[in-house]
Order: C-alpha cells, then structure tokens, then sequence
C-alpha cells in the first residue's frame, strides 16, 4: 500500500499505508520538578533507522518550503505525537500586585545537540504549526506570532557542521552560546523564550498545542541534529 495522509471532518490528522510506518522522532520526557522537556530529531537528509529484527524506516529531510496542505512532513513536521503548549490568554506582565486566572507557557531553554555534522544547507529555523480547520477539509498553518521562529531563528550550519557541537539558548533573540572546543556566542535563538505571547491566528477556539516544525534554508547534503525544549507551565494551581 502505498503512503497516505489526510485529514478527517473532525479535523484529525490521519495516515495509513507506509506512511504509518514513520517512527516517531521526538517525545515529552520526565524532568523532576516543574521543569518539562521536549526532545526531537531532526532529519536533515533522508534518515534510515532501523531495528534489532531487521526492519527499516525512513524519515524524510526537512523540507525547505513549508505547505499546510499536503503531508505533515512538507509542513516540517516530524513527530505527530510530540505537541507544545500554547498560550492562549494574554501574558501577564505583573504589576502592584499579580494574579493569575490562566496558565502561562515559560520556554527556559533551547538547546540543539549535532548527533551528524550538517553539509550543504546555509540554516535552519523550528516553529511551531497547528490545525487550521476548514471546509471541506482541514490544512496545517503555522503558528503566530513570528511564525517558524518560534524556537529557532535561522541556526546557521556553523552551529551544526560537526558532530558534538551543542548551542544553548536561554532569552530570545539571536544570540546563544555554543559549546565545544571553547564557549562561543551563536546566532539562531528561537523568538518564543522566556514567557510566550497570545496566540494570534484566526482560529476559534484558539488552538491549544502545536507540533514542532523544521524548514531548512539550502538543500543540505548531510546531517541529523537533535533539539531539547525546556519548559514551564505556572499561574494555575492545577498544573
């Protein structure tokens, strides 16, 4: 059979054929305390993993366009399992005194690990991408504000060209710090760090979670990366 994908008239992602056979590249792990943790490969290149009984799978690269009507994979998803939070209401910024009615999104860090040393491609941006519902189906639509930079903005190949390389990001902006042979500055921090603003996107209700996207700059020649989102969810009791 072969791959497939479509969305159903309840606005669900679906897919069947080989395209189900697609492991999942990322996942939300245990962290003590407050702190959760998002990890996620990152296919570069085409990437084959497979396993001890012989059966193989292959994870399509970064696409260098993103398009929310066709395969998850060409709107830069790689794991459809593996969701962030959004926020919904507006960010409290305090005041004389501070309450909270909502939960507030905190991004802590940012941090890319090079498992493969990238060629060929100039950089890579992550955002994040939602459901867009609509009739007769549905599509995928990335994320505003700053859409596609919402965890990386335009990493350079820099960062990423050789195996061991890892750049931490801890505020928004452009500037990180890369660690290897010394510690250097890096450009390529994500625009979300540090409490996450209101969703803006024309979608009622707002969206609530959405998955990570990559879309390279470059047709790259080599690489496979891994990225580690460090979060916080806070203001509500229940959390």
């Amino acid at each position: 059979m072969v791959a497939g994908f479509w969305y159903n008239q309840d606005g669900l992602p679906l897919q069947y054929g080989t395209q189900k056979q697609i492991p999942e590249m990322g996942g939300d792990y245990l962290v003590y305390g407050e702190t959760r943790e998002i990890e996620q490969y990152i296919a570069l290149v085409p990437t084959t993993w497979g396993n001890p009984v012989g059966s193989v799978f292959t994870v399509p690269a970064a696409p260098t366009t993103f398009s929310g009507t066709g395969t998850p994979i060409q709107a830069g998803i790689q794991s459809l399992t593996t969701e962030f939070p959004l926020q919904i209401t507006a960010v409290n910024t305090g005041g004389t005194t501070i309450t909270f009615s909502q939960t507030q999104v905190f991004i802590e860090e940012v941090t890319v690990e090079t498992l493969i040393g990238a060629t060929g491609g100039t950089s890579l941006a992550v955002g994040l991408v939602t459901t867009s519902p609509g009739t007769p189906s549905s599509s995928f639509v990335q994320v505003t504000p700053n859409a596609g930079t919402q965890i990386l903005n335009g990493l350079v190949i820099a960062r990423i060209a050789t195996a061991g390389q890892r750049t931490s990001f801890t505020i928004p902006g452009t500037t990180g710090l890369q660690w290897d042979a010394a510690a250097t500055s890096a450009a390529g921090g994500g625009t979300w760090l540090g409490n996450t603003p209101l969703v803006t996107n024309a979608i009622t209700p707002l969206p609530q979670s959405a998955w990570l996207s990559a879309i390279a700059t470059g047709a790259f020649t080599n690489g496979l990366i891994k990225i580690r989102v460090r979060y916080t969810l806070y203001g509500n009791i229940g959390f």
